[in-house]
């Protein structure tokens, strides 16, 4: 099977891809890239101060979360950061590439890969900025918002900056941000259009924070903004149609998984709060990888996430008949 044809189910994208009506709209944007994107942008921040009151001294808007996230600790400096785990390596190169030394506190296999925010009361000692993905990006796993906004309420003055990459938030059905918590810029929270609305070619980004801590990043930031982007998102979040199909799809694909996969004896498949399966295999991971690409389906391996291994594979919810294939090649071996 040629790589380019490789089904990729690891990529969390919504396999439902855009909107017709984000489609639409962008289509329609494209007359109009030569006017710039103020107009839009303008647009934008009202919609995010009506949907979710969001004032826009708490919003920066960037290109990509990626982007965001090498950009904080660039802005921030610290010396040391906290990777809550499992966690993709993006964290890690983002806080070396400003300079700090990199330390982990992972969820563990015992524990379902639930982390427990009461442990990081020991772990914060001399660190200076925390990245947490939630829910998390390896399994799927997700820590109520209010659990987060209590533990970090506990820690003492001088407790470091936390950075919430929220990415995948929506497919849990969370919509809304942790209002009340935001003038403390103690924490940044991260969000984009790229998975829950199938965008990750016309993603458009977000931190929110403090007005002190984004008035920070908006004198370091060092981008303008695509207005097809910013065209595509404005329509995606008004969109409660794709939004309600899309988890009922999620919901009953998920099941489906779980159900048939439980069924299969040398594998364990964790519980998770969205799209993303974390499953351990029994059987040689060469064997498995093979079987899949085979079958056209790229599925990765945990072998490069900190405290896992070649033993982990991260399953992402694809089309139905993908999802079919996976389940039909895991049984055949």
């Amino acid at each position: 099977m040629k790589i380019n044809k490789l089904i990729d189910g690891s990529s969390g994208v919504c396999p439902l891809g855009p909107s017709n009506k984000v489609k639409s709209a962008v289509r329609k944007a494209v007359k109009r890239i030569n006017s710039g994107s103020c107009i839009g942008m303008d647009a934008l921040k009202k919609l995010f101060e009506s949907k979710f009151r969001l004032s826009s001294e708490k919003i920066l808007f960037a290109n990509s979360v990626n982007e965001l996230i090498y950009f904080i600790p660039d802005v921030l400096k610290p010396k040391r950061v906290l990777v809550v785990g499992p966690a993709l390596d993006i964290y890690e190169d983002a806080a070396r590439s400003a300079g700090a030394e990199v330390s982990y506190r992972a969820a563990m296999d015992a524990d379902g890969f639930v982390f427990d925010m009461s442990c990081l009361q020991k772990d914060i000692r001399n660190i200076d900025l925390v990245f947490l993905a939630n829910p998390n990006r390896i399994s799927g796993k997700m820590i109520p918002s209010k659990t987060i906004g209590e533990a970090i309420n506990r820690m003492p003055p001088g407790s470091p900056h936390f950075v919430i990459d929220e990415s995948l938030t929506e497919f849990a059905g969370n919509d809304n941000c942790c209002d009340d918590m935001l003038n403390k810029g103690n924490f940044t929270l991260l969000r984009t259009t790229a998975y829950f609305y199938g965008m990750p070619g016309l993603e458009l980004a977000h931190a929110v924070s403090s007005p002190d801590r984004i008035r920070l990043y908006n004198k370091k930031k060092h981008w303008d903004i695509n207005l097809l982007s910013i065209e595509a998102a404005k329509i995606a979040y008004k969109d409660s149609t794709y939004s309600k199909a899309s988890r009922q799809y999620m919901l009953f694909e998920k099941k489906m998984i779980m159900r048939m996969l439980r069924k299969i004896e040398w594998k364990k498949a964790y519980d998770t709060d969205i799209h993303i399966l974390l499953m351990k295999i029994y059987k040689n991971p060469d064997e498995v990888s093979q079987k899949l690409r085979g079958a056209g389906l790229d599925i990765r391996d945990c072998a490069d996430i900190n405290g896992l291994d070649r033993s982990f594979f991260r399953i992402a919810i694809m089309k139905h008949e993908h999802n079919l294939k996976l389940i039909s090649t895991l049984n055949s071996l």
